[in-house]
């Protein structure tokens, strides 16, 4: 009897260039057809990077959600959103209900799309969480969003089957302690992230990196600020930002641009786009900085490392990025702290690269790791 493959459901907020994404991405390049059919659900009408890519393999269902255009409906949207997405979702169940499994990785949305599932009767429902942090103190509307997710805990330990989180952290974050389990994405390509690919560039000068969307959580200001402060010493420094406007009209990156250029940094900072070749920037950069206020397991310090990059970064990442050669620096310390830190590594280590050992991640390993969960492997806890 010949083996049907595995039908998978998941579900993001949308398809941008982003970690949650690439970990919905290397499964359907890797795994094969045969094993393992993928769909996704996104909640949003924009077209993104990896639709082209991704339309190819599988279908793509989309469920914008509405636009709240007063403060006050955009800070009760995130539970106006959680009863819009569970009827929805009952209505795509009814047409579309022939999934093996529903792998949800949505954080806001979560509960309420596996709470159709579980109403659907797909067997294997899992929910994913990238997230590790409470929000910090400055970010506004966090005690809506805290009792939201509270609920959602609450929602999500009844209605899944499998309970998944980047770090100890995240899983407490959406499931409450011990009520899950850590389980590693599938974004280390070891075979594109291999340095005997490319040809590195070693002048002596420190080229900074910085890769991730334009946002106040990825923090990308304050890695400017620190790259001022590092020129001072090291004059002949650069500084690389590779990433995407979360919207159209998001003054980020202009904001970024401007600062840039009215403190005479034009010359030795340079914007790049989404789709640059991330390998080949890493091999030709000396540390990259990850000041993020907030973090699940970002994917490009495990990239840089195994680039043999250095990384500086937030103590609000979890340390478990590190494959050993991250410095981590709290943020309340300041730019000029950041910067002296980063000139005393390059005096101690100097600016040539440091490769270690990057097996435990790699992709394909755990992508099969992945399609066992899919397949009903039961969720057990070391």
């Amino acid at each position: 009897m010949e083996k049907k493959p595995v039908r998978v459901l998941q579900i993001i907020p949308d398809f941008k260039k982003g970690g949650v994404q690439a970990d919905v991405m290397y499964p359907v390049r890797i795994l094969p057809e045969e094993d393992v059919h993928t769909d996704v659900m996104l909640f949003t009408d924009t077209v993104c990077f990896y639709e082209e890519e991704f339309s190819k393999k599988g279908t793509i269902y989309r469920i914008p959600l509405p636009v709240r255009k007063t403060r006050v409906g955009r800070v009760l949207s995130i539970f106006t959103n959680y009863v819009f997405a569970r009827r929805e979702m009952i209505r795509f169940f009814r047409e579309h209900g022939d999934y093996d499994a529903v792998h949800a990785r949505h954080l806001h949305l979560n509960a309420p799309c596996l709470v159709a599932a579980k109403r659907a009767g797909i067997p294997v429902r899992i929910a994913h969480c990238h997230m590790n942090r409470p929000i910090r103190k400055e970010y506004r509307d966090r005690r809506f969003v805290s009792a939201y997710l509270w609920f959602c805990s609450k929602v999500l330990n009844r209605c899944t089957t499998h309970r998944f989180g980047v770090t100890e952290y995240a899983v407490e974050y959406m499931f409450g302690k011990g009520n899950g389990i850590v389980v590693k994405n599938p974004t280390m390509d070891l075979q594109k992230f291999d340095p005997s690919r490319y040809i590195e560039r070693n002048d002596g000068a420190i080229h900074l990196i910085v890769v991730g969307s334009y946002s106040t959580r990825k923090n990308q200001m304050f890695a400017l600020k620190v790259f001022e402060a590092l020129r001072k010493r090291r004059p002949d420094s650069t500084l690389t930002f590779i990433g995407y406007p979360r919207t159209a009209t998001d003054p980020y990156l202009p904001n970024l641009k401007k600062y840039a250029r009215e403190h005479g940094m034009e010359d030795c900072v340079r914007f790049l786009p989404q789709d640059t070749n991330v390998a080949q920037a890493l091999a030709e950069s000396t540390y990259m900085l990850i000041p993020s206020k907030q973090e699940g397991l970002p994917n490009v310090a495990l990239e840089a490392q195994a680039m043999g990059v250095s990384c500086f970064v937030s103590t609000d990442v979890p340390v478990n990025c590190n494959c050993g050669i991250c410095q981590f620096l709290p943020l309340d310390d300041g730019p000029e702290s950041w910067a002296e830190a980063i000139e005393r590594y390059a005096q101690t280590n100097g600016t040539g690269k440091q490769y270690v050992d990057m097996s435990a991640w790699d992709n394909r390993r755990v992508c099969q790791e992945h399609l066992d969960y899919w397949r009903g492997k039961p969720m057990e806890k070391e």
